[in-house]
């Protein structure tokens, strides 16, 4: 039975993952992609490309398939290996706060399968002050590192000066093999297929339940949703908030926060209520944040 290839699609909250994949699935040229997360609602798939949805799947236009996987993803690859038609490639969305080796090496137990490459997104407006922050330095490096591929996102934003430095370390203090500069994550699946599976096994960072707290809130009836952004935005400890709130009229938003950025977006109703809020240990003000759905 001919292996399935997997590319691992890594990099810290915000860095733009989810839309590097909402850009394959939008130009996959025939290619059949299936899309493993660990919830739905972690990953914004793009409303135009969604054709149906059930608990288990989501049909994506162009025969791409999205499954959720929550803790079981040896059991979601095993399914994925009697899904008809096979899929061309997997790609795995981790969290931004993931070591990639332990989910290279949980793929590697199944024979079905092959890792292609890991790749690790990279925000360019604020990797070097992440890299000299003692809480997730470790982090990010290690995400850096097992990676054979790290494209550098968000380069409209980032001074040329400034990302030669980024490249730079990226490339001798961290050992980068192959480096793409990109915005938008806007890059072809061709320079992903020429990926060779990578053999780093990084170990030594901090686990990220060592790092970080999270909390999730349920928001409704909201009044505005502006002013919720706002405040949310302004909160202390917030480093990531992704996920849809309904508001007084029963509509729902899409909204994230990442690098002090606030994206606020209406969509379709099919989606659940649920706003997940990742910060530092011991910095997030829950408090603060449970006031305002209560």
């Amino acid at each position: 039975m001919k292996e399935i290839p997997v590319i691992l699609i890594s990099g810290y909250l915000g860095a733009g993952k989810t839309t590097l994949i909402n850009n394959l699935l939008r130009n996959s040229n025939g290619k059949k992609f299936a899309v493993l997360v660990n919830e739905f609602g972690e990953l914004a798939i793009d409303e135009d490309l969604i054709e149906a949805k059930n608990d288990k799947l989501i049909s994506i236009s162009g025969g791409c398939i999205c499954c959720s996987f929550g803790e079981d993803l040896t059991g979601a690859l095993s399914d994925l290996a009697n899904y008809l038609p096979t899929p061309d490639c997997i790609l795995i969305e981790s969290s931004g706060v993931a070591l990639p080796n332990q989910i290279v090496a949980n793929v590697r137990l199944l024979n079905q399968f092959s890792i292609r490459g890991v790749v690790c997104v990279v925000d360019c407006s604020t990797v070097l002050q992440k890299l000299r922050n003692g809480y997730v330095s470790d982090l990010i490096s290690n995400q850096i590192e097992s990676s054979n591929l790290v494209i550098l996102n968000k380069t409209d934003i980032c001074p040329k000066l400034k990302l030669e430095l980024i490249k730079g370390q990226i490339s001798n203090d961290l050992k980068a093999n192959v480096i793409a500069s990109t915005k938008f994550s806007n890059i072809s699946f061709e320079i992903l297929e020429e990926l060779q599976e990578t053999s780093t096994m990084k170990t030594d960072a901090k686990h990220s339940d060592d790092v970080f707290d999270s909390m999730v809130i349920y928001p409704t009836n909201i009044p505005d949703p502006d002013e919720l952004g706002k405040l949310l935005l302004n909160i202390s400890g917030i480093e990531r908030a992704k996920g849809y709130f309904e508001d007084i009229s029963g509509n729902k938003w899409l909204i994230q926060i990442s690098s002090g950025i606030l994206q606020l977006n209406r969509v379709r109703n099919h989606f659940p209520v649920g706003l997940v809020l990742i910060g530092l240990r011991g910095q997030l003000d829950t408090n603060t944040i449970s006031d305002l759905v209560s």
